[in-house]
């Protein structure tokens, strides 16, 4: 038994006694990993256990006997990270100086001014004259602050700016999330997605009803930043300036304590998993998009200068206020407040007027938490639009509904023709569903779905479809239906209506302006020719 054992240490021994003999060698370099001397069974030439505790063996011929200054790599060497988080460096769209994304601070001095970014609002939103203004001077400051903070960090390129920060004065400026409120159709969505094109930055919708509380079925906050990654094309530093607009965000507020076992994962959960993604922090967001997983790969975002706009109906919170504002009864026009509580429908114009006098402690008894309501120190309220921005919002807008069914209908090479009293009665029509500049569209499809139904079918000669009129009798009163568009057959069909039309405007309605400027005999002549 003695024998044995010392055999067997003898060549234990003789193993140990290689080491030595191996990293002494002035033409061999060998590497191991940290978890070999688990493994006593190995062999420098290769022999022994071919698993993943196998050393390696590597060769180097060099004249003076030193090791060569940069190790070369295996090809197949996947880089070292860490277990639990993974993070992805992406590429995105370049400009021509392959300088990064164009847009938001990027622009420097050369970034517009809030009177430029108003104008460019008015191409295509109507009205909201004091909402452009604070949504103008708000991205203004925001990519301003970006800009200023790179030249002190000493990655800006205009010298002149950067020599004249005050070192000495490190101040860090905070970014203002903003918060609109107003009517459904208004203007709330059309006005963050006009903003984010205008500055050419990333720019994501996202839907706060479709979040819950981590763990639960639904998304979590953090699939927002994916979206947002998305759209700039995995490029981190664009999507770290970019906008980020959250519907329908009135929809996650507190719900009052019901009797049944269920939790609401979608109320005050979620609002508390925002506050740190508002104030700006760093998000571990999946790659795929998927839930987080330890082992699984993530991208990290700093939504330090991600400016979020949140936007919501708030339906009565206007009865909030009128009930904190005690208003009076007594008055000619004055909103009894009994009324107000009670009635299911609202006047649009005494809700407007009302949330134009919103405060903090308003929303916070609506449902949301102070902690949410402090980290948008900028409170806009939309006015619901009148009967003629409404007939504006038909026409005028770069994207109006006039214009987009005229190019609908040109595709089949027909024309399209709206009567100024048409459009009147559609606005009236729209403000009686209290449904906003949403409404537009549901009246203009019920009036042109029979000429969109015979347009396509190929015809010739006299049925041939020149254009479709849009009148008084197409679109109906304010509660009765119209009869639909009316459809021109014949080449020059439409030139023909017009011509007729004039004419019976010269005939009958000239005469109109004639009265109402107290001309009489005049006015008695016309009428009588």
């Amino acid at each position: 038994m003695s024998r044995m054992l010392f055999s067997v240490w003898n060549k234990k021994k003789l193993q140990l006694n290689l080491i030595p003999t191996i990293f002494s060698s002035s033409h061999a370099h060998f590497t191991l990993p940290p978890t070999h001397f688990k493994n006593p069974k190995f062999n420098a030439h290769g022999g022994g256990n071919s698993g993943p505790l196998r050393p390696s063996l590597r060769l180097y011929s060099s004249s003076n006997g030193e090791p060569p200054e940069d190790w070369p790599r295996d090809a197949g060497a996947a880089a070292q990270t860490p277990l639990s988080v993974n993070f992805i460096r992406a590429a995105g769209p370049r400009d021509e100086n392959n300088t990064g994304w164009v847009g938001g601070s990027n622009l420097g001095r050369d970034f517009p001014t809030p009177k430029e970014i108003c104008k460019g609002l008015d191409r295509f939103v109507i009205g909201q004259d004091r909402a452009k203004k604070v949504l103008s001077v708000a991205v203004y400051n925001h990519y301003k602050r970006i800009y200023h903070a790179s030249l002190s960090n000493g990655s800006g390129a205009d010298a002149g700016v950067s020599e004249g920060l005050d070192d000495d004065d490190n101040v860090e400026l905070e970014k203002s999330n903003v918060l609109l409120m107003g009517p459904t159709g208004s203007g709330k969505t059309l006005l963050a997605k006009t903003l984010a094109r205008f500055v050419n930055v990333p720019f994501v919708i996202a839907d706060a009803t479709t979040l819950t509380q981590a763990g639960y079925v639904g998304e979590d906050v953090e699939s927002i930043l994916y979206k947002l990654l998305a759209a700039a094309e995995f490029n981190v530093q664009a999507a770290q300036q970019g906008i980020v607009y959250i519907d329908e965000v009135d929809k996650i507020t507190k719900k009052a304590e019901s009797l049944n076992i269920s939790r609401d994962v979608s109320g005050e959960g979620v609002q508390q998993a925002l506050l740190k993604m508002l104030e700006g922090t760093i998000v571990n967001v999946p790659e795929k998009g998927a839930r987080k997983h330890p082992r699984g790969d993530n991208i990290q975002i700093d939504t330090k200068n991600i400016l979020f706009i949140c936007g919501g109906a708030f339906v009565d919170l206007e009865k909030t206020i009128s009930e904190r504002r005690q208003d009076s009864s007594i008055g000619f026009g004055a909103p009894v407040r009994a009324n107000m509580r009670t009635d299911g429908v609202t006047n649009v114009a005494v809700t407007s007027s009302l949330l134009e006098s919103v405060e903090s402690a308003d929303l916070i008894a609506y449902g949301l938490i102070p902690e949410f309501i402090g980290r948008f120190p900028i409170l806009i309220s939309l006015s619901a639009l009148t009967e003629d921005q409404l007939m504006q919002v038909l026409t005028e807008p770069k994207n109006a509904l006039a214009k987009q069914y005229k190019k609908l209908f040109n595709m089949n090479n027909v024309k399209l023709h709206f009567t100024q009293k048409a459009l009147r009665l559609i606005a009236k029509k729209a403000m009686a569903k209290n449904t906003g500049a949403r409404g537009l569209r549901a009246l203009l499809e019920s009036i042109l779905t029979e000429a969109m139904f015979e347009i396509p079918d190929v015809k010739a000669g006299n049925e041939l479809i020149d254009a479709v009129v849009v009148d008084e009798e197409s679109v109906g009163s304010v509660n009765a239906p119209g009869c639909g568009g009316k459809i021109l057959c014949g080449d020059g069909a439409l030139e023909l209506y017009l011509a007729k039309m004039e004419g019976s405007v010269v005939n009958g309605d000239v005469a109109e302006p004639d009265l109402q400027e107290g001309e009489t005999e005049i006015s008695s002549r016309a009428m009588s020719m």
